[in-house]
């Protein structure tokens, strides 16, 4: 990560200080400090996938297996239905006293949340409490993660310069597959080490301290780093403005006159995260549950195509700043209408190359959005909503289409029967994305908006 920098010449605000070159020190760090927030909730992503059938046992009474996996995916779900609250909460913090601070509280709460669900003793021991508060916690983990995701796309890219802006902030999502990674390699370990039992009956609770531990790291990296060059030029401007008469607009009626591109921002998450939580999350429990692979092979598939996502973020991020992240996109939606379905047929091919070449296609597609995406999201606002108005789409997109869709891909198979389901998912948001990303202006290379 140390190579991360390039000296280039930022323009974000046409101002002095905003075009100051980024010293490479501060650009690892800004990287770095935000990536781990990042990784901290996918690693909690990767616990929930990996243990959602011990959790389901341990904090749900009933004894069929399914209605406890619909009771984990439905706990699971909710922290994505409260994240529009926390990008409320944390957007405006972002907008108004700072893109740090907000980071900094979010993953606080973070890191005490997913520490708190170690410690929550079990449906045998406290009855109806136990669901009760693991979904309290969870709810806290999605008002968190409400600001989470937006305010690290806004705080890198404000830091990057204009030439290098879709690689720098790629690496977030690189922070996101190495979190999800992480959490699966650690309760691999801890399951070999301690044993299905023991894993099962307290086991379960270390890789949730572990996150929390995670957390807190984060929060001490987040607390050394520098404001945004953007956000501090803003400050000065509203101070300027402020000992000048004249009438002074606020937040919300700023952000109301970007609902064409709050909607645009809407339908490219839409894509962006129906691909994350279907390809990364879903898949692997789709095979073992429906499919009728065996647990072991089910994720050591998966862990192919996520090591294989992992090392090519970079390079789809460097595409990105040479060919133009619309083209990217493009691309990545039109991979998915056409090929989703022959992948899908290959799935239950039961032959292990076509089941490889199967997955690593559709993970192909969704990296075309990697490299792209987060810089294409941060460059569709101006500095004074950016914080907020990403966040606010961004969570809305993903408490819908995201992660609900494991919830929903669920009970729709159960209900009707149709193996194919998460395909046409993922057709349908792939059609959102294209239609979406035709209506934005390609910013590759080119300042933020003020």
């Amino acid at each position: 990560m140390g190579e991360l920098y390039v000296s280039s010449t930022s323009h974000d605000m046409s101002t002095p200080r905003a075009q100051e070159s980024t010293s490479r020190k501060a650009m690892t760090r800004a990287v770095v400090g935000v990536t781990l927030g990042n990784m901290v909730e996918w690693f909690d992503f990767a616990l929930y996938s990996s243990l959602a059938g011990i959790i389901g046992k341990t904090f749900f009474h009933n004894g069929n297996p399914t209605t406890q996996l619909l009771a984990i995916y439905a706990t699971f779900a909710a922290g994505f239905l409260i994240r529009p609250l926390g990008s409320l909460v944390f957007g405006p913090i972002g907008d108004k006293y700072g893109r740090r601070m907000a980071l900094s509280l979010s993953i606080s709460l973070m890191a005490v949340a997913t520490f708190a669900i170690a410690l929550i003793p079990s449906y045998a021991s406290i009855g109806v409490c136990a669901p009760i508060v693991l979904i309290l916690m969870r709810l806290l983990q999605g008002l968190s993660t409400g600001g989470e995701y937006g305010g690290s796309c806004t705080f890198i890219a404000e830091h990057a310069p204009d030439k290098r802006r879709s690689f720098l902030t790629s690496w977030l999502e690189f922070g996101n597959i190495s979190g999800f990674l992480l959490g699966g390699a650690v309760v691999t370990l801890f399951t070999l080490v301690l044993g299905e039992a023991t894993m099962a009956d307290w086991g379960w609770r270390v890789p949730f301290a572990v996150g929390g531990l995670l957390g807190m790291i984060a929060l001490y990296l987040r607390l050394s780093l520098e404001e945004t060059p953007v956000f501090q030029q803003m400050q000065e401007n509203e101070a300027a403005q402020k000992a000048s008469p004249g009438a002074k607009t606020g937040l919300f009626a700023l952000l109301l006159n970007e609902w064409p591109q709050l909607l645009k921002c809407m339908g490219l998450v839409t894509v962006f995260n129906v691909t994350y939580y279907i390809i990364l999350g879903y898949i692997p429990g789709y095979l073992e549950n429906v499919l009728g692979y065996s647990n072991s092979f089910s994720l050591s598939l998966g862990m192919t195509a996520t090591l294989f996502m992992l090392v090519l973020i970079p390079v789809s991020g460097l595409l990105a700043d040479r060919i133009g992240r619309k083209v990217m996109i493009i691309t990545g939606c039109a991979l998915l209408i056409v090929l989703t379905i022959p992948c899908f047929m290959l799935l239950h091919s039961q032959s292990l190359p076509l089941l490889l070449a199967a997955v690593l296609t559709l993970t192909l597609a969704q990296l075309f959005f990697e490299g792209a995406m987060p810089a294409t999201l941060t460059s569709l606002f101006g500095s004074r909503v950016r914080f907020s108005a990403l966040a606010i789409s961004y969570n809305i997109a993903v408490s819908l289409f995201g992660g609900t869709a494991p919830l929903i891909n669920t009970w729709l198979i159960n209900a009707t029967g149709n193996q194919m389901i998460p395909a046409w998912y993922l057709i349908v948001g792939a059609v959102v994305g294209l239609i979406s990303i035709l209506f934005v202006q390609d910013s590759t290379g080119k300042p933020l908006p003020q």
